[in-house]
């Protein structure tokens, strides 16, 4: 059985698209050929269930959540190794089962992007998304002498511009790639922004997208990208190693 449906590459070879099931497609990788995950998954939340007048969380969703993630970990730590990193979208939700599932794996951090504007809900509006930063013990540690905040203040993708409903800026992904290395993997690509800032970097990209809708979306983008830009050098990262 073939686990590809489809599969796109930039005509340098420095960019693939893989259509399928990325559960399915990461243990195929080779250990090692990445550098770094940079992705938004679909979040997560435990099922709402009705009774009589009540709405109750069923939290044993989020154990089936978990074990999800943990297997999805698994396959990452072996795909970048003992020195890569991870950046993952998350929520208020998802974040504690997220943070369970790396905890032990991988160190972490948590980063905020403040979207500069508010969304709809109750009397204090969602303004903001979460990213779990995880790397592993052998990371080198990213140095270009500029500080930065764990706060990342980038505007959303306008309702006209978006090719997918959870489309991230640009910009924003350009920010999380400046210490994560030459190789990125995103195995829920959605449209392929990730892509397309690996392309506007001179990195190389693998993605992974299980919609039909979305690959071909993800491939025109890129095609544009392509079509726009010369192929840039790849960036000459500073770094220094960890200290013993």
């Amino acid at each position: 059985m073939n686990l590809i449906k489809a599969e796109w590459t930039s005509p340098d070879g420095q960019h693939r698209i893989l259509l399928g099931d990325c559960l399915e497609i990461l243990p195929t990788l080779e250990p090692r050929s990445a550098d770094a995950i940079v992705t938004d998954p679909p979040y997560a939340v435990p099922t709402i269930v009705a009774s009589g007048r009540n709405n109750t969380s069923n939290l044993g969703d989020l154990s089936l959540i978990e074990s999800v993630f943990r297997s999805w970990f698994t396959e990452l730590a072996r795909v970048i190794g003992d020195s890569g990193r991870a950046f993952v979208f998350c929520d208020g939700t998802s974040y504690p089962v997220l943070f369970r599932a790396v905890y032990g794996r991988m160190n972490t951090a948590l980063l905020v992007w403040a979207k500069n504007g508010i969304g709809m809900g109750r009397e204090f509006r969602k303004s903001h998304e979460l990213i779990l930063h995880a790397w592993s013990k052998s990371t080198p540690v990213f140095s270009d002498g500029v500080g930065r905040s764990d706060v990342l203040k980038f505007p959303t993708v306008q309702d006209v511009d978006r090719d997918h409903p959870a489309q991230k800026p640009v910009e924003l992904i350009e920010e999380l790639l400046r210490p994560s290395g030459q190789v990125i993997l995103d195995p829920f690509a959605g449209s392929c922004t990730v892509a397309v800032a690996c392309a506007r970097t001179g990195r190389r990209s693998i993605s992974i997208e299980i919609e039909r809708k979305y690959f071909d979306i993800g491939v025109a983008r890129m095609e544009r990208e392509l079509a726009r830009h010369p192929l840039l050098e790849p960036p000459m990262l500073r770094q220094r190693e960890l200290m013993p």
